[in-house]
């Protein structure tokens, strides 16, 4: 890949919130750009600017073709032979001659003056918009598989779990993102053999009310998306196959509640049957055919491990990063005051950073986080977490830590 490619590459990831994962950025970027044509003047041959699609920009355009707001987006792109220069356009910090344009109150499109042509390397709903289409979705249980070069695909909604492998996906995961986040966690935990999944999709109403959904289960009153999630898992136990679980953020605390809730035969109720949650439930083995592996979960780790002991499902493994805000302040899954003060200090990645540079979205090895925050795509450290970076460095150097002293 030359260095332009890199360059747009890297805008995506940092500036944009791409539909697909930063592997299949990067490969569809790979391909050939092609020069926008619109279908009122298809001609090759034009006056002006000449504006062309970056790969996954053309993968976005194509996805977009045949909804109702795919004119606006055409007519904008058009424009951009004439004007590239809009009134309305912002310049993206940290590039050169790279803009952004706001559509009509639908799409966003990103662009780089390149050697006097127009490069379109993002386009992304606005908020407004994803909302909209956000809202429309509903929880169900998806088949999802690999395509011919890796990326992984929803192929249609299904019953009941027929893989060997299964997912809960967290907060603010529409199912574009739900698909390819949930495959890449379960190829982390399980190795890239995993070919297929079953996906519990768990819909995002909005960053407040997604919060409302895990405070409610966090407290258990079981909400519908985890009733619903809770049918989907005695069906799969009662199909009688093993069945290993992905559960990544707010999925962890619907597993969780779910697990309780079939405990509670069925009740929102801690006290059913003279019983607290189950411990006294005479099946002990009510899901022994389940695996689960938390990742980057809201739960609370030492509450959740006995209830998935009275329902016999088996933990494979927990692993969240040092600073992600989600377990350690929201699960409330640590003391260690290190780890407390850096979840405080990197909340902005969790909830406005690019992909890579999150301590929550994807799996990574400290070692790994450290190097996307030098050179991966995103905003990197504030004056505050440079301190912070400094300071850990200095123990580092200084002080025998005594590894796993503190939860």
């Amino acid at each position: 890949m030359d260095a332009h490619l890199q360059t747009i590459t890297h805008l995506v990831l940092a500036h944009g919130d791409p539909q697909v994962s930063p592997q299949e950025v990067l490969f569809l970027n790979q391909r050939p750009m092609i020069v926008f044509s619109h279908n009122l003047d298809p001609s090759s041959e034009v006056s002006g600017y000449k504006v062309l699609l970056s790969g996954y920009a053309q993968h976005v355009s194509d996805n977009e073709r045949g909804r109702r707001e795919s004119g606006d987006l055409n007519d904008a792109l058009l424009m951009l032979r004439a004007t590239p220069y809009a009134i309305n356009g912002k310049k993206l910090k940290g590039s050169v001659s790279t803009y952004s344009v706001l559509v009509k109150n639908t799409f966003r499109i990103d662009y780089q003056v390149h050697s006097g042509q127009v490069v379109v390397f993002n386009i992304q709903p606005v908020p407004h918009l994803q909302r909209l289409r956000d809202a429309a979705e509903q929880p169900g249980l998806y088949l999802v598989a690999r395509n011919s070069y890796g990326s992984w695909r929803v192929m249609g909604k299904t019953d009941t779990v027929m893989t060997t492998h299964a997912a809960v996906n967290g907060q603010a995961n529409n199912l574009t993102k739900a698909q390819w986040l949930m495959g890449s966690h379960l190829s982390v935990e399980f190795g890239d053999g995993v070919q297929e999944f079953s996906l519990f999709h768990n819909p995002t109403v909005g960053g407040y009310g997604d919060t409302w959904e895990s405070v409610q289960d966090k407290l258990g009153f079981t909400t519908l998306v985890t009733r619903q999630f809770a049918a989907v898992l005695k069906s799969t136990q009662d199909g009688g196959k093993e069945t290993y679980w992905v559960v990544h953020s707010q999925g962890g605390l619907i597993f969780v509640e779910g697990v309780r809730y079939l405990l509670n035969n069925h009740s929102r109720s801690a006290l059913r049957h003279r019983t607290f949650n189950g411990i006294k439930n005479e099946q002990k083995g009510l899901l022994d055919k389940q695996r689960v592996a938390f990742h980057g979960n809201a739960n609370n780790n030492w509450r959740s491990r006995r209830l998935l002991d009275r329902a016999g499902v088996e933990l494979i493994a927990i692993r969240a990063h040092d600073y992600d805000f989600v377990t350690n302040i929201l699960g409330a899954n640590t003391a260690n005051p290190r780890k407390l003060l850096g979840s405080v200090l990197y909340t902005n990645h969790v909830t406005r950073g690019s992909i890579v540079q999150s301590p929550h979205t994807l799996v990574q090895s400290q070692q790994q986080w450290e190097q996307n925050m030098i050179t991966g795509p995103g905003k990197g450290r504030n004056l505050m977490q440079q301190g912070f970076h400094r300071s850990g460095k200095v123990v580092t150097q200084t002080v025998k830590v005594i590894k796993n002293y503190l939860p």
